[in-house]
């Protein structure tokens, strides 16, 4: 029987063929649209969910250094750092770029991009001992073609003092999963205050103890500096990212209204052609009857060839999904929850069934109802 379903479809290759690469890109689509809605699901809660921003409050003054010292000491507080931030350009055709002052062994153990590997520790340890060395993002590297021990010298965007800013290049981070303070060019704070006659800083980052108490500490901190001259707004990073995710519900909702669109278009053309090579083999099936076989064994015939044709491409488009998943949306969207969980693998295997079953309903039950006389008079 088996022999006789594989015939039928070599038979007909051109329209399994099709039927193959329509399901392939259904599945395709499936599994990055449930890796993308885990990560989005999972990912935001996972991503900085011990860290803390803090910002001058509406119409506050600046941070100064007294206040991350403050902060740095407060309870349940494991780190802060200090984040001053000033655009600048490079080269003759003036491309712009971010530059960021950090309080660099604070940044280390916030980041954690020594042990995540996004940073060589040798290279960590000379930017700590070199108080105007530079760590800069492995894009903005290749972009402009710097080399690791390169001095390089950028200019600001305004005609007024300080003008030019001059670094060694210590270290190239590499990708960094989750919220990390670092930018295009970052060099040590107290370089940058130097440079830029400041003694204020921008925000802070602030890694709590215990990520459970980011908001609890977050709010004790707000009390904290309430009635001070530097009032501060403190949001933890699993707040802001919750009330994106609460932001993205639309979007969610839309992704699993193509999904099943899609799925449904799917279903259609799989029951179409499987409507019409049963209907085209009628004679066939009456024959079969004729001989003894009993329905059962013809219907199992009509789901096997729904199955054949349906769940391999299924598989390698799930596949194919995973690839694109890999080298794509892990490196382009900077979550940790995008991958295609076993749950959602499982979920692609029943949905590739259940299409089979149901585009085989109708086809068997009309060989189940049919007259083999007529058909075979017909012949």
């Amino acid at each position: 029987m088996n022999r006789i379903v594989l015939g039928i479809l070599r038979r007909r290759w051109l329209r399994t063929l099709l039927v193959g690469l329509s399901t392939l890109i259904a599945f395709v689509l499936l599994g990055f649209f449930l890796a993308i809605g885990h990560g989005f699901a999972v990912g935001l809660t996972q991503v900085g969910a011990d860290l803390l921003l803090l910002e001058p409050a509406a119409g506050g003054s600046p941070l100064t250094i007294a206040v991350l010292t403050t902060v740095r000491s407060f309870p349940g507080v494991r780190s802060a750092v200090g984040v001053s931030v000033t655009p600048m350009l490079f080269g003759a055709d003036r491309h712009p770029l971010r530059v960021e002052g950090l309080s660099p062994r604070a940044f280390l153990e916030v980041s954690d991009v020594v042990r995540t590997g996004a940073l060589p520790r040798a290279q960590a340890q000379t930017w700590l001992t070199d108080l105007t060395g530079a760590l800069v993002t492995d894009e903005m590297a290749r972009k402009n073609g710097w080399r690791l021990g390169e001095s390089i010298t950028l200019h600001t965007m305004s005609h007024s003092s300080p003008r030019d800013l001059t670094f060694q290049i210590d270290g190239v981070l590499g990708k960094i999963t989750g919220v990390s303070p670092s930018s295009d060019v970052n060099v040590h704070l107290d370089y940058f205050r130097h440079w830029s006659h400041r003694d204020s800083i921008d925000f802070m980052f602030a890694q709590v103890k215990e990520a459970q108490q980011a908001d609890a500490v977050a709010r004790a901190i707000e009390l904290k500096f309430a009635n001070s001259p530097t009032p501060l707004s403190t949001q933890s990073f699993k707040s802001l990212l919750q009330g994106m995710a609460e932001r993205l519900a639309d979007v969610s909702a839309l992704t699993s209204v193509v999904i099943v669109a899609s799925l449904f278009g799917l279903f259609l053309i799989c029951f179409n052609t499987l409507i019409h090579s049963v209907s085209e083999r009628m004679r066939e099936f009456a024959l079969l009857r004729a001989l003894g076989f009993a329905p059962p064994r013809l219907l199992w015939m009509v789901f096997l060839e729904a199955l054949i044709a349906i769940v391999p491409a299924a598989s390698v488009g799930v596949l194919c999904a995973l690839l694109v998943i890999q080298a794509f949306a892990g490196a382009k969207l900077n979550l940790p929850g995008i991958i295609l969980t076993p749950a959602a693998v499982a979920e692609c295997a029943l949905i590739a069934l259940g299409l089979a079953i149901l585009s085989s309903v109708l086809p068997g039950l009309r060989i189940v109802r049919m007259n083999c006389a007529q058909f075979l008079r017909k012949g």
